[in-house]
């Protein structure tokens, strides 16, 4: 096992722009996480904004029938345009992120989708956002004050569009991971998304329960007295600000999804191949579990292109779902590591493919005075 911030044989270590793990990595060869990053920062920024803006306001009751704690749409009413803005440029970047999304798996730069159902769920879940991220901004536009049916009225479908967008998207993620069991990543973002949503739900439930006790009125309502209204209101304002905090997280989970974009970036693999021949690094596209294996298959640049080729076709396998075992250029002959595939174009005998536990790795074919099998680089 390799250390995380392994060298090179000769000293070098992975330069920033390519190691994946690192957020500005993205911005060369896998730029798509930052639409949700940016619609989630927005977000939360403007959120942030708006409270910092009640606040030091003194905490004010815009209506006489407003309860101690105010609504998010009573502070954006009064703070319009910085609320148009948030709202509009968080619908822009949200969509974006789910038609990347889309895109990426079509083009198989994700895990691309197996079964019919997967595409109808993303295809659905993208549906629903647009819906949404309309009603998001038409709540910005008819404010709470001058505008209150259609304003409450289109809170109700972008908080509904939105909870639906991210279920089918959950539900779309754990169908990928049971087709493609050697990421595990698909697994966790299905489950902590399905967490995320579960958590919003009800704190959505929770917001609708206590508005409708009293119409969202500080004022004495329904048989109810003008004291119990107003703590009443006051939480179901404190779950308003409560469910747009945790929207956040749902972008984040967006950004989870679109993550694995960067190692399958067609320059990001030229790119680490070169830096792996110039180093002597082994062969291991994510270039983390490399360093110091068989360096001498790396001494002349005329496979760099070979190699970044081969990088390609097995990170397009494992988004198809395609075991190397499967693909063209397979030597029957050849010793295997549960399921390999020989590199096309190398006359050294290297194969790479899945090991019995599931993890991707190369293994050494070529004969060998001392043994006839070489172990396998994980």
């Amino acid at each position: 096992m390799f250390e995380r911030h392994s060298r090179a044989p000769d000293g070098a270590r992975l330069p920033y722009y390519l190691n994946t793990r690192t957020l500005g990595s993205h911005l060369f060869y896998g730029p798509y996480i930052y639409f949700p990053l940016i619609a989630g920062l927005t977000w939360l920024g403007g959120i942030l904004a708006l409270l910092a803006i009640w606040v030091k306001q003194g905490k004010p009751r815009y209506q006489s029938d407003e309860a101690t704690v105010v609504f998010i749409s009573d502070v954006g009413a009064a703070n319009q345009t910085l609320f148009i803005c948030i709202c509009s440029v968080t619908a822009a970047f949200y969509i974006l992120s789910l038609l990347a999304e889309r895109w990426l798996r079509h083009i198989d730069r994700l895990p691309t989708d197996i079964r019919v159902r997967e595409k109808v769920f993303d295809w659905i879940a993208i549906a629903f956002a647009v819906v949404g991220s309309a009603a998001l901004i038409l709540l910005s536009v008819c404010d709470a004050f001058d505008y209150s049916t259609i304003h409450w009225i289109s809170t109700c479908v972008f908080v509904l569009c939105v909870a639906f967008s991210a279920i089918f998207q959950t539900g779309e993620i754990w169908s990928l991971h049971k087709d493609h069991p050697d990421r595990p990543s698909l697994l966790r973002n299905s489950i902590l998304k399905l967490f995320v949503v579960t958590i919003a739900i009800a704190l959505a439930v929770g917001f609708a329960v206590c508005y409708g006790i009293c119409d969202g009125n500080a004022t004495a309502t329904k048989g109810h007295s003008a004291a119990t209204c107003n703590r009443v209101t006051s939480a179901a304002a404190a779950l308003e600000w409560s469910v747009a905090f945790w929207l956040f997280f749902y972008f984040l989970t967006l950004v989870a999804d679109l993550w694995p974009a960067g190692k399958s970036s067609p320059r990001y693999m030229r790119r680490l191949a070169r830096w792996q021949e110039r180093h002597g690094e082994g062969d291991d596209f994510t270039g983390r579990r490399a360093f110091g294996v068989f360096p001498e298959r790396w001494t002349t640049r005329d496979r760099v292109d070979a190699r970044a080729s081969q990088m390609q076709a097995d990170m397009k396998a494992r988004n198809e779902g395609v075991r190397p075992m499967e693909q063209a250029h397979i030597d029957p002959a050849a010793p295997r590591m549960g399921m390999a595939t020989t590199h096309a174009g190398n006359p050294d005998g290297y194969s790479s493919g899945y090991g019995p536990n599931g993890q991707y790795g190369y293994e050494d074919n070529r004969p060998s005075m001392a043994s006839s099998q070489a172990p396998m680089v994980r």
